[in-house]
Formats: structure tokens, C-alpha cells, sequence
């Protein structure tokens, strides 16, 4: 009898240490708003130093390196579906020619997509769907663009359409989302899967009455992060800064550019000290980084013991 006891201690020990893992990985951390110091890093378009940006094997190798985001960009074709692209045509980024929104998603299957410097790679333009069955379990997708409406449909078409998506793959927890929209135009185009998805506010000085749209927000919403864009520290956004952490959200910011992180971006970082960029933004708060170079974040991140 005490063997049998022994045992089932032992048992439901394992078992609680097996979903304490569980709820503290990274992208559990995250969702659930669990208060942490871990820096989560936002890949911007996968990685495509070693890789075609917004490619399948960019997403993949950002995964390896220990990303917590892809930020990607989303365009509907023709015929109803998502692909992964930044721009509004193929021309750049593949070997043809075309607006995507007037091709089908059999003319874009026919590309193969080219590096940043434009040389010829093997690898086809991956769907929304293949990119959310990639990364399921491992990273959260950032849809980019998903704000921008064809000519001619009704506001928040495409959110709807990618809700639409990310619904029947059972990945709406999955997805992350970064628009500058007031709060009610936000609820009324999410409906109830505005408290599933990651909503990110952007906070930048454009936004009428920017307290109050913040205020709005952390009343209603209490967003998992809001994205900050402050070209200097004498600007409205950056006052928002302590409010917004003291509300509980996370402070989310795109160091690829120096108007976003008044001038603490990834160049300062990478071409002078870590800590004039990046060390900046960790001091200031922010604990959600977007970056061109994730590897080297992530290196410098796990030197400082905040990743």
C-alpha cells in the first residue's frame, strides 16, 4: 500500500510539473497576459536574410532561431484566397508579373518567389493556410494588411475574410492583428473574435484624442499589447508609454524603423551597441520587439537572460 501510495504521488507530480511547462511556454505566456520579463520577438516578414521574405523556409528558419512572432503580410487573390506577400503585386518578389488581387491562386502557384537581392530561388508563394499549419504550436502569425480593403468591398472585408480563414483551421488564437482602429469600429468588425485573437492597438501620435482612444481601450479590451510608433520622445505616444504598461498590456514596437523607436532601431542596434537600440527599448518597457534581424536579437536577448 504505501508503494501504491508512493507511486501516485509521484504520478500526479509529474503530471502537474507536465502542465506547469505547459502554461508557461512563451506563446501560453502571451495569450493568457501571465506577467513576465520574457521579450517576445517578432520576426518582420520571417527571416529573409537567409531566406526569401515571407517564404515558407524564412518562416521556418525563424521558428529555429527561437522567434515568438512572424510578422507577415496577407493579399486576397482573384478567386477568394490569401496568399503571403508584402507587396500589392508579384513583380518584386517573384519571377513574374501582376497584381495579386487580379490573378488566380493558380497563376500565383506558377511563381517562384526570388531573395531579397533578386536572385532565383526553387520555392513557391505559400498560402495563408500552409504559413498558420507551419507555425501552429510554435509561433504566433501577425497578419500585416489586413487593414487594407479592395476597391470596391465594404470596410473590414478583409478582416472578415481572414476571420473567415482563421476559423475553419481553428487557428484564431493563433493570429495576431495590429490596426489603428478606434475601439468601436474594432468590435463591431471582430464581433466576439476580437477576445480571441491577439488585438494590438497602434499608438501614434495621427490617432485623434489619443488618451481617450487608449482609455477606451484598456476599459474594453484590455489589449494583449499595443503597438507603438513615436518618431522622437517629445510626442504624445510616448506619454502613453507608463499608462499602458501600468494597465497590464504589453508594449509592442517595430524597431525595423528609426520613426518608430525614436531612433532606437535595429540599425542603431546592430551597427553600433545592442544596448543603444534594442537595450533601450527592453529599458523603456517594451517586452514585444519586431526586428529584421531576429538572430541577432535573439543572441543578445538570452546574453541578458530575457529570452
Amino acid at each position: 500500500m504505501p508503494s501504491l501510495r508512493k507511486h501516485l504521488t509521484l504520478t500526479a507530480l509529474l503530471m502537474s510539473l507536465s502542465l506547469s511547462a505547459q502554461t508557461t511556454t512563451p506563446l501560453n505566456l502571451l495569450r493568457s497576459r501571465t506577467a513576465s520579463d520574457h521579450v517576445f520577438v517578432a520576426a518582420h516578414r520571417g527571416d529573409w536574410k537567409y531566406a526569401p521574405e515571407n517564404s515558407l523556409e524564412g518562416l521556418r528558419n525563424a521558428i529555429f532561431f527561437g522567434a515568438d512572432i512572424i510578422e507577415t503580410d496577407v493579399r486576397p487573390t482573384a478567386d477568394g484566397h490569401f496568399i503571403v506577400m508584402h507587396d500589392a503585386a508579384v513583380d518584386r518578389t517573384t519571377n513574374g508579373t501582376g497584381v495579386i488581387s487580379q490573378m488566380t491562386l493558380a497563376d500565383i502557384r506558377q511563381l517562384r518567389l526570388k531573395t531579397n537581392w533578386g536572385q532565383s530561388t526553387p520555392f513557391g508563394v505559400p498560402t495563408l493556410e500552409e504559413y498558420l499549419a507551419e507555425a501552429r504550436g510554435k509561433a504566433i502569425i501577425y497578419l500585416d494588411k489586413a487593414g487594407i480593403d479592395l476597391p470596391g468591398t465594404e470596410e473590414g472585408s478583409t478582416v472578415k475574410a481572414l476571420l473567415s480563414v482563421l476559423r475553419r483551421e481553428g487557428a484564431l488564437q493563433d493570429a495576431m492583428f495590429v490596426l489603428d482602429w478606434p475601439y468601436p469600429k474594432a468590435r463591431r468588425i471582430f464581433g466576439t473574435a476580437l477576445d480571441s485573437v491577439l488585438y494590438c492597438p497602434v499608438v501614434e501620435d495621427k490617432i485623434p484624442n489619443l488618451p481617450t482612444y487608449v482609455d477606451e481601450y484598456i476599459r474594453e479590451l484590455r489589449p494583449v499589447a499595443f503597438q507603438f510608433r513615436m518618431a522622437s520622445l517629445e510626442t504624445e505616444t510616448y506619454r502613453q508609454l507608463p499608462r499602458v504598461l501600468a494597465s497590464g498590456s504589453r508594449a509592442f514596437v517595430a524597431a525595423t524603423w528609426p520613426l518608430h523607436t525614436a531612433g532606437h532601431d535595429d540599425n542603431t542596434s546592430i551597427f553600433r551597441r545592442p544596448s543603444e537600440g534594442w537595450g533601450w527599448l527592453v529599458d523603456e518597457g517594451f517586452t514585444i520587439i519586431e526586428t529584421n534581424f531576429p538572430k541577432d536579437l535573439l543572441q543578445w536577448l538570452r546574453t541578458e537572460r530575457r529570452h
